[in-house]
């Protein structure tokens, strides 16, 4: 009566590396660190105001990262969400999407794992979202423009 053992097979780095990427928390993974420095620097280049980066993942765990922005009018509110959605359009999941309008006061851009709020100050004061998800690790200030991964 023979025993066989069988043969332990050692998994390749590659897929171990692929396997822990899907359990990174949203805010570990460097292409989203990389896209959200990238989104940042864009809106600090284009001077839009009190830049906020908000870190959702330990309030509720279906959310990643919220990019808050200000804008000093319309027209310059408008400006940027164009240059940003021809800037940024390779990441966005809805390839078809259409400039929004900035009449509005509050554009909104999904990365899925990032969003971005374009706001004029009356809106960002209303809607209050840095309230809202208060509870939220705040990354990135244009105050300190220094980012805490």
């Amino acid at each position: 009566m023979s025993i066989r053992r069988k043969r332990k097979l050692k998994p390749k780095p590659q897929k171990i590396e692929q396997i822990e990427q899907k359990f990174l928390k949203v805010s570990e993974k460097q292409e989203v660190r990389k896209l959200v420095e990238e989104i940042v620097n864009f809106l600090d280049d284009k001077k839009m105001q009190n830049i906020i980066v908000m870190n959702l993942e330990i309030v509720n765990p279906y959310f990643g990262i919220f990019i808050i922005a200000s804008a000093n009018s319309y027209l310059q509110l408008g400006m940027v969400a164009k240059e940003f959605q021809k800037k940024f359009f390779d990441y966005m999941p809805e390839k078809n999407s259409k400039t929004q309008d900035a009449q509005s006061g509050w554009l909104i851009f999904d990365f899925v794992d990032v969003i971005v709020h374009l706001f004029m100050p009356e809106q960002r004061s209303y809607y209050n979202l840095e309230k809202l998800w208060g509870d939220s690790e705040i990354i990135y200030t244009s105050d300190t423009k220094q980012f805490q991964w």
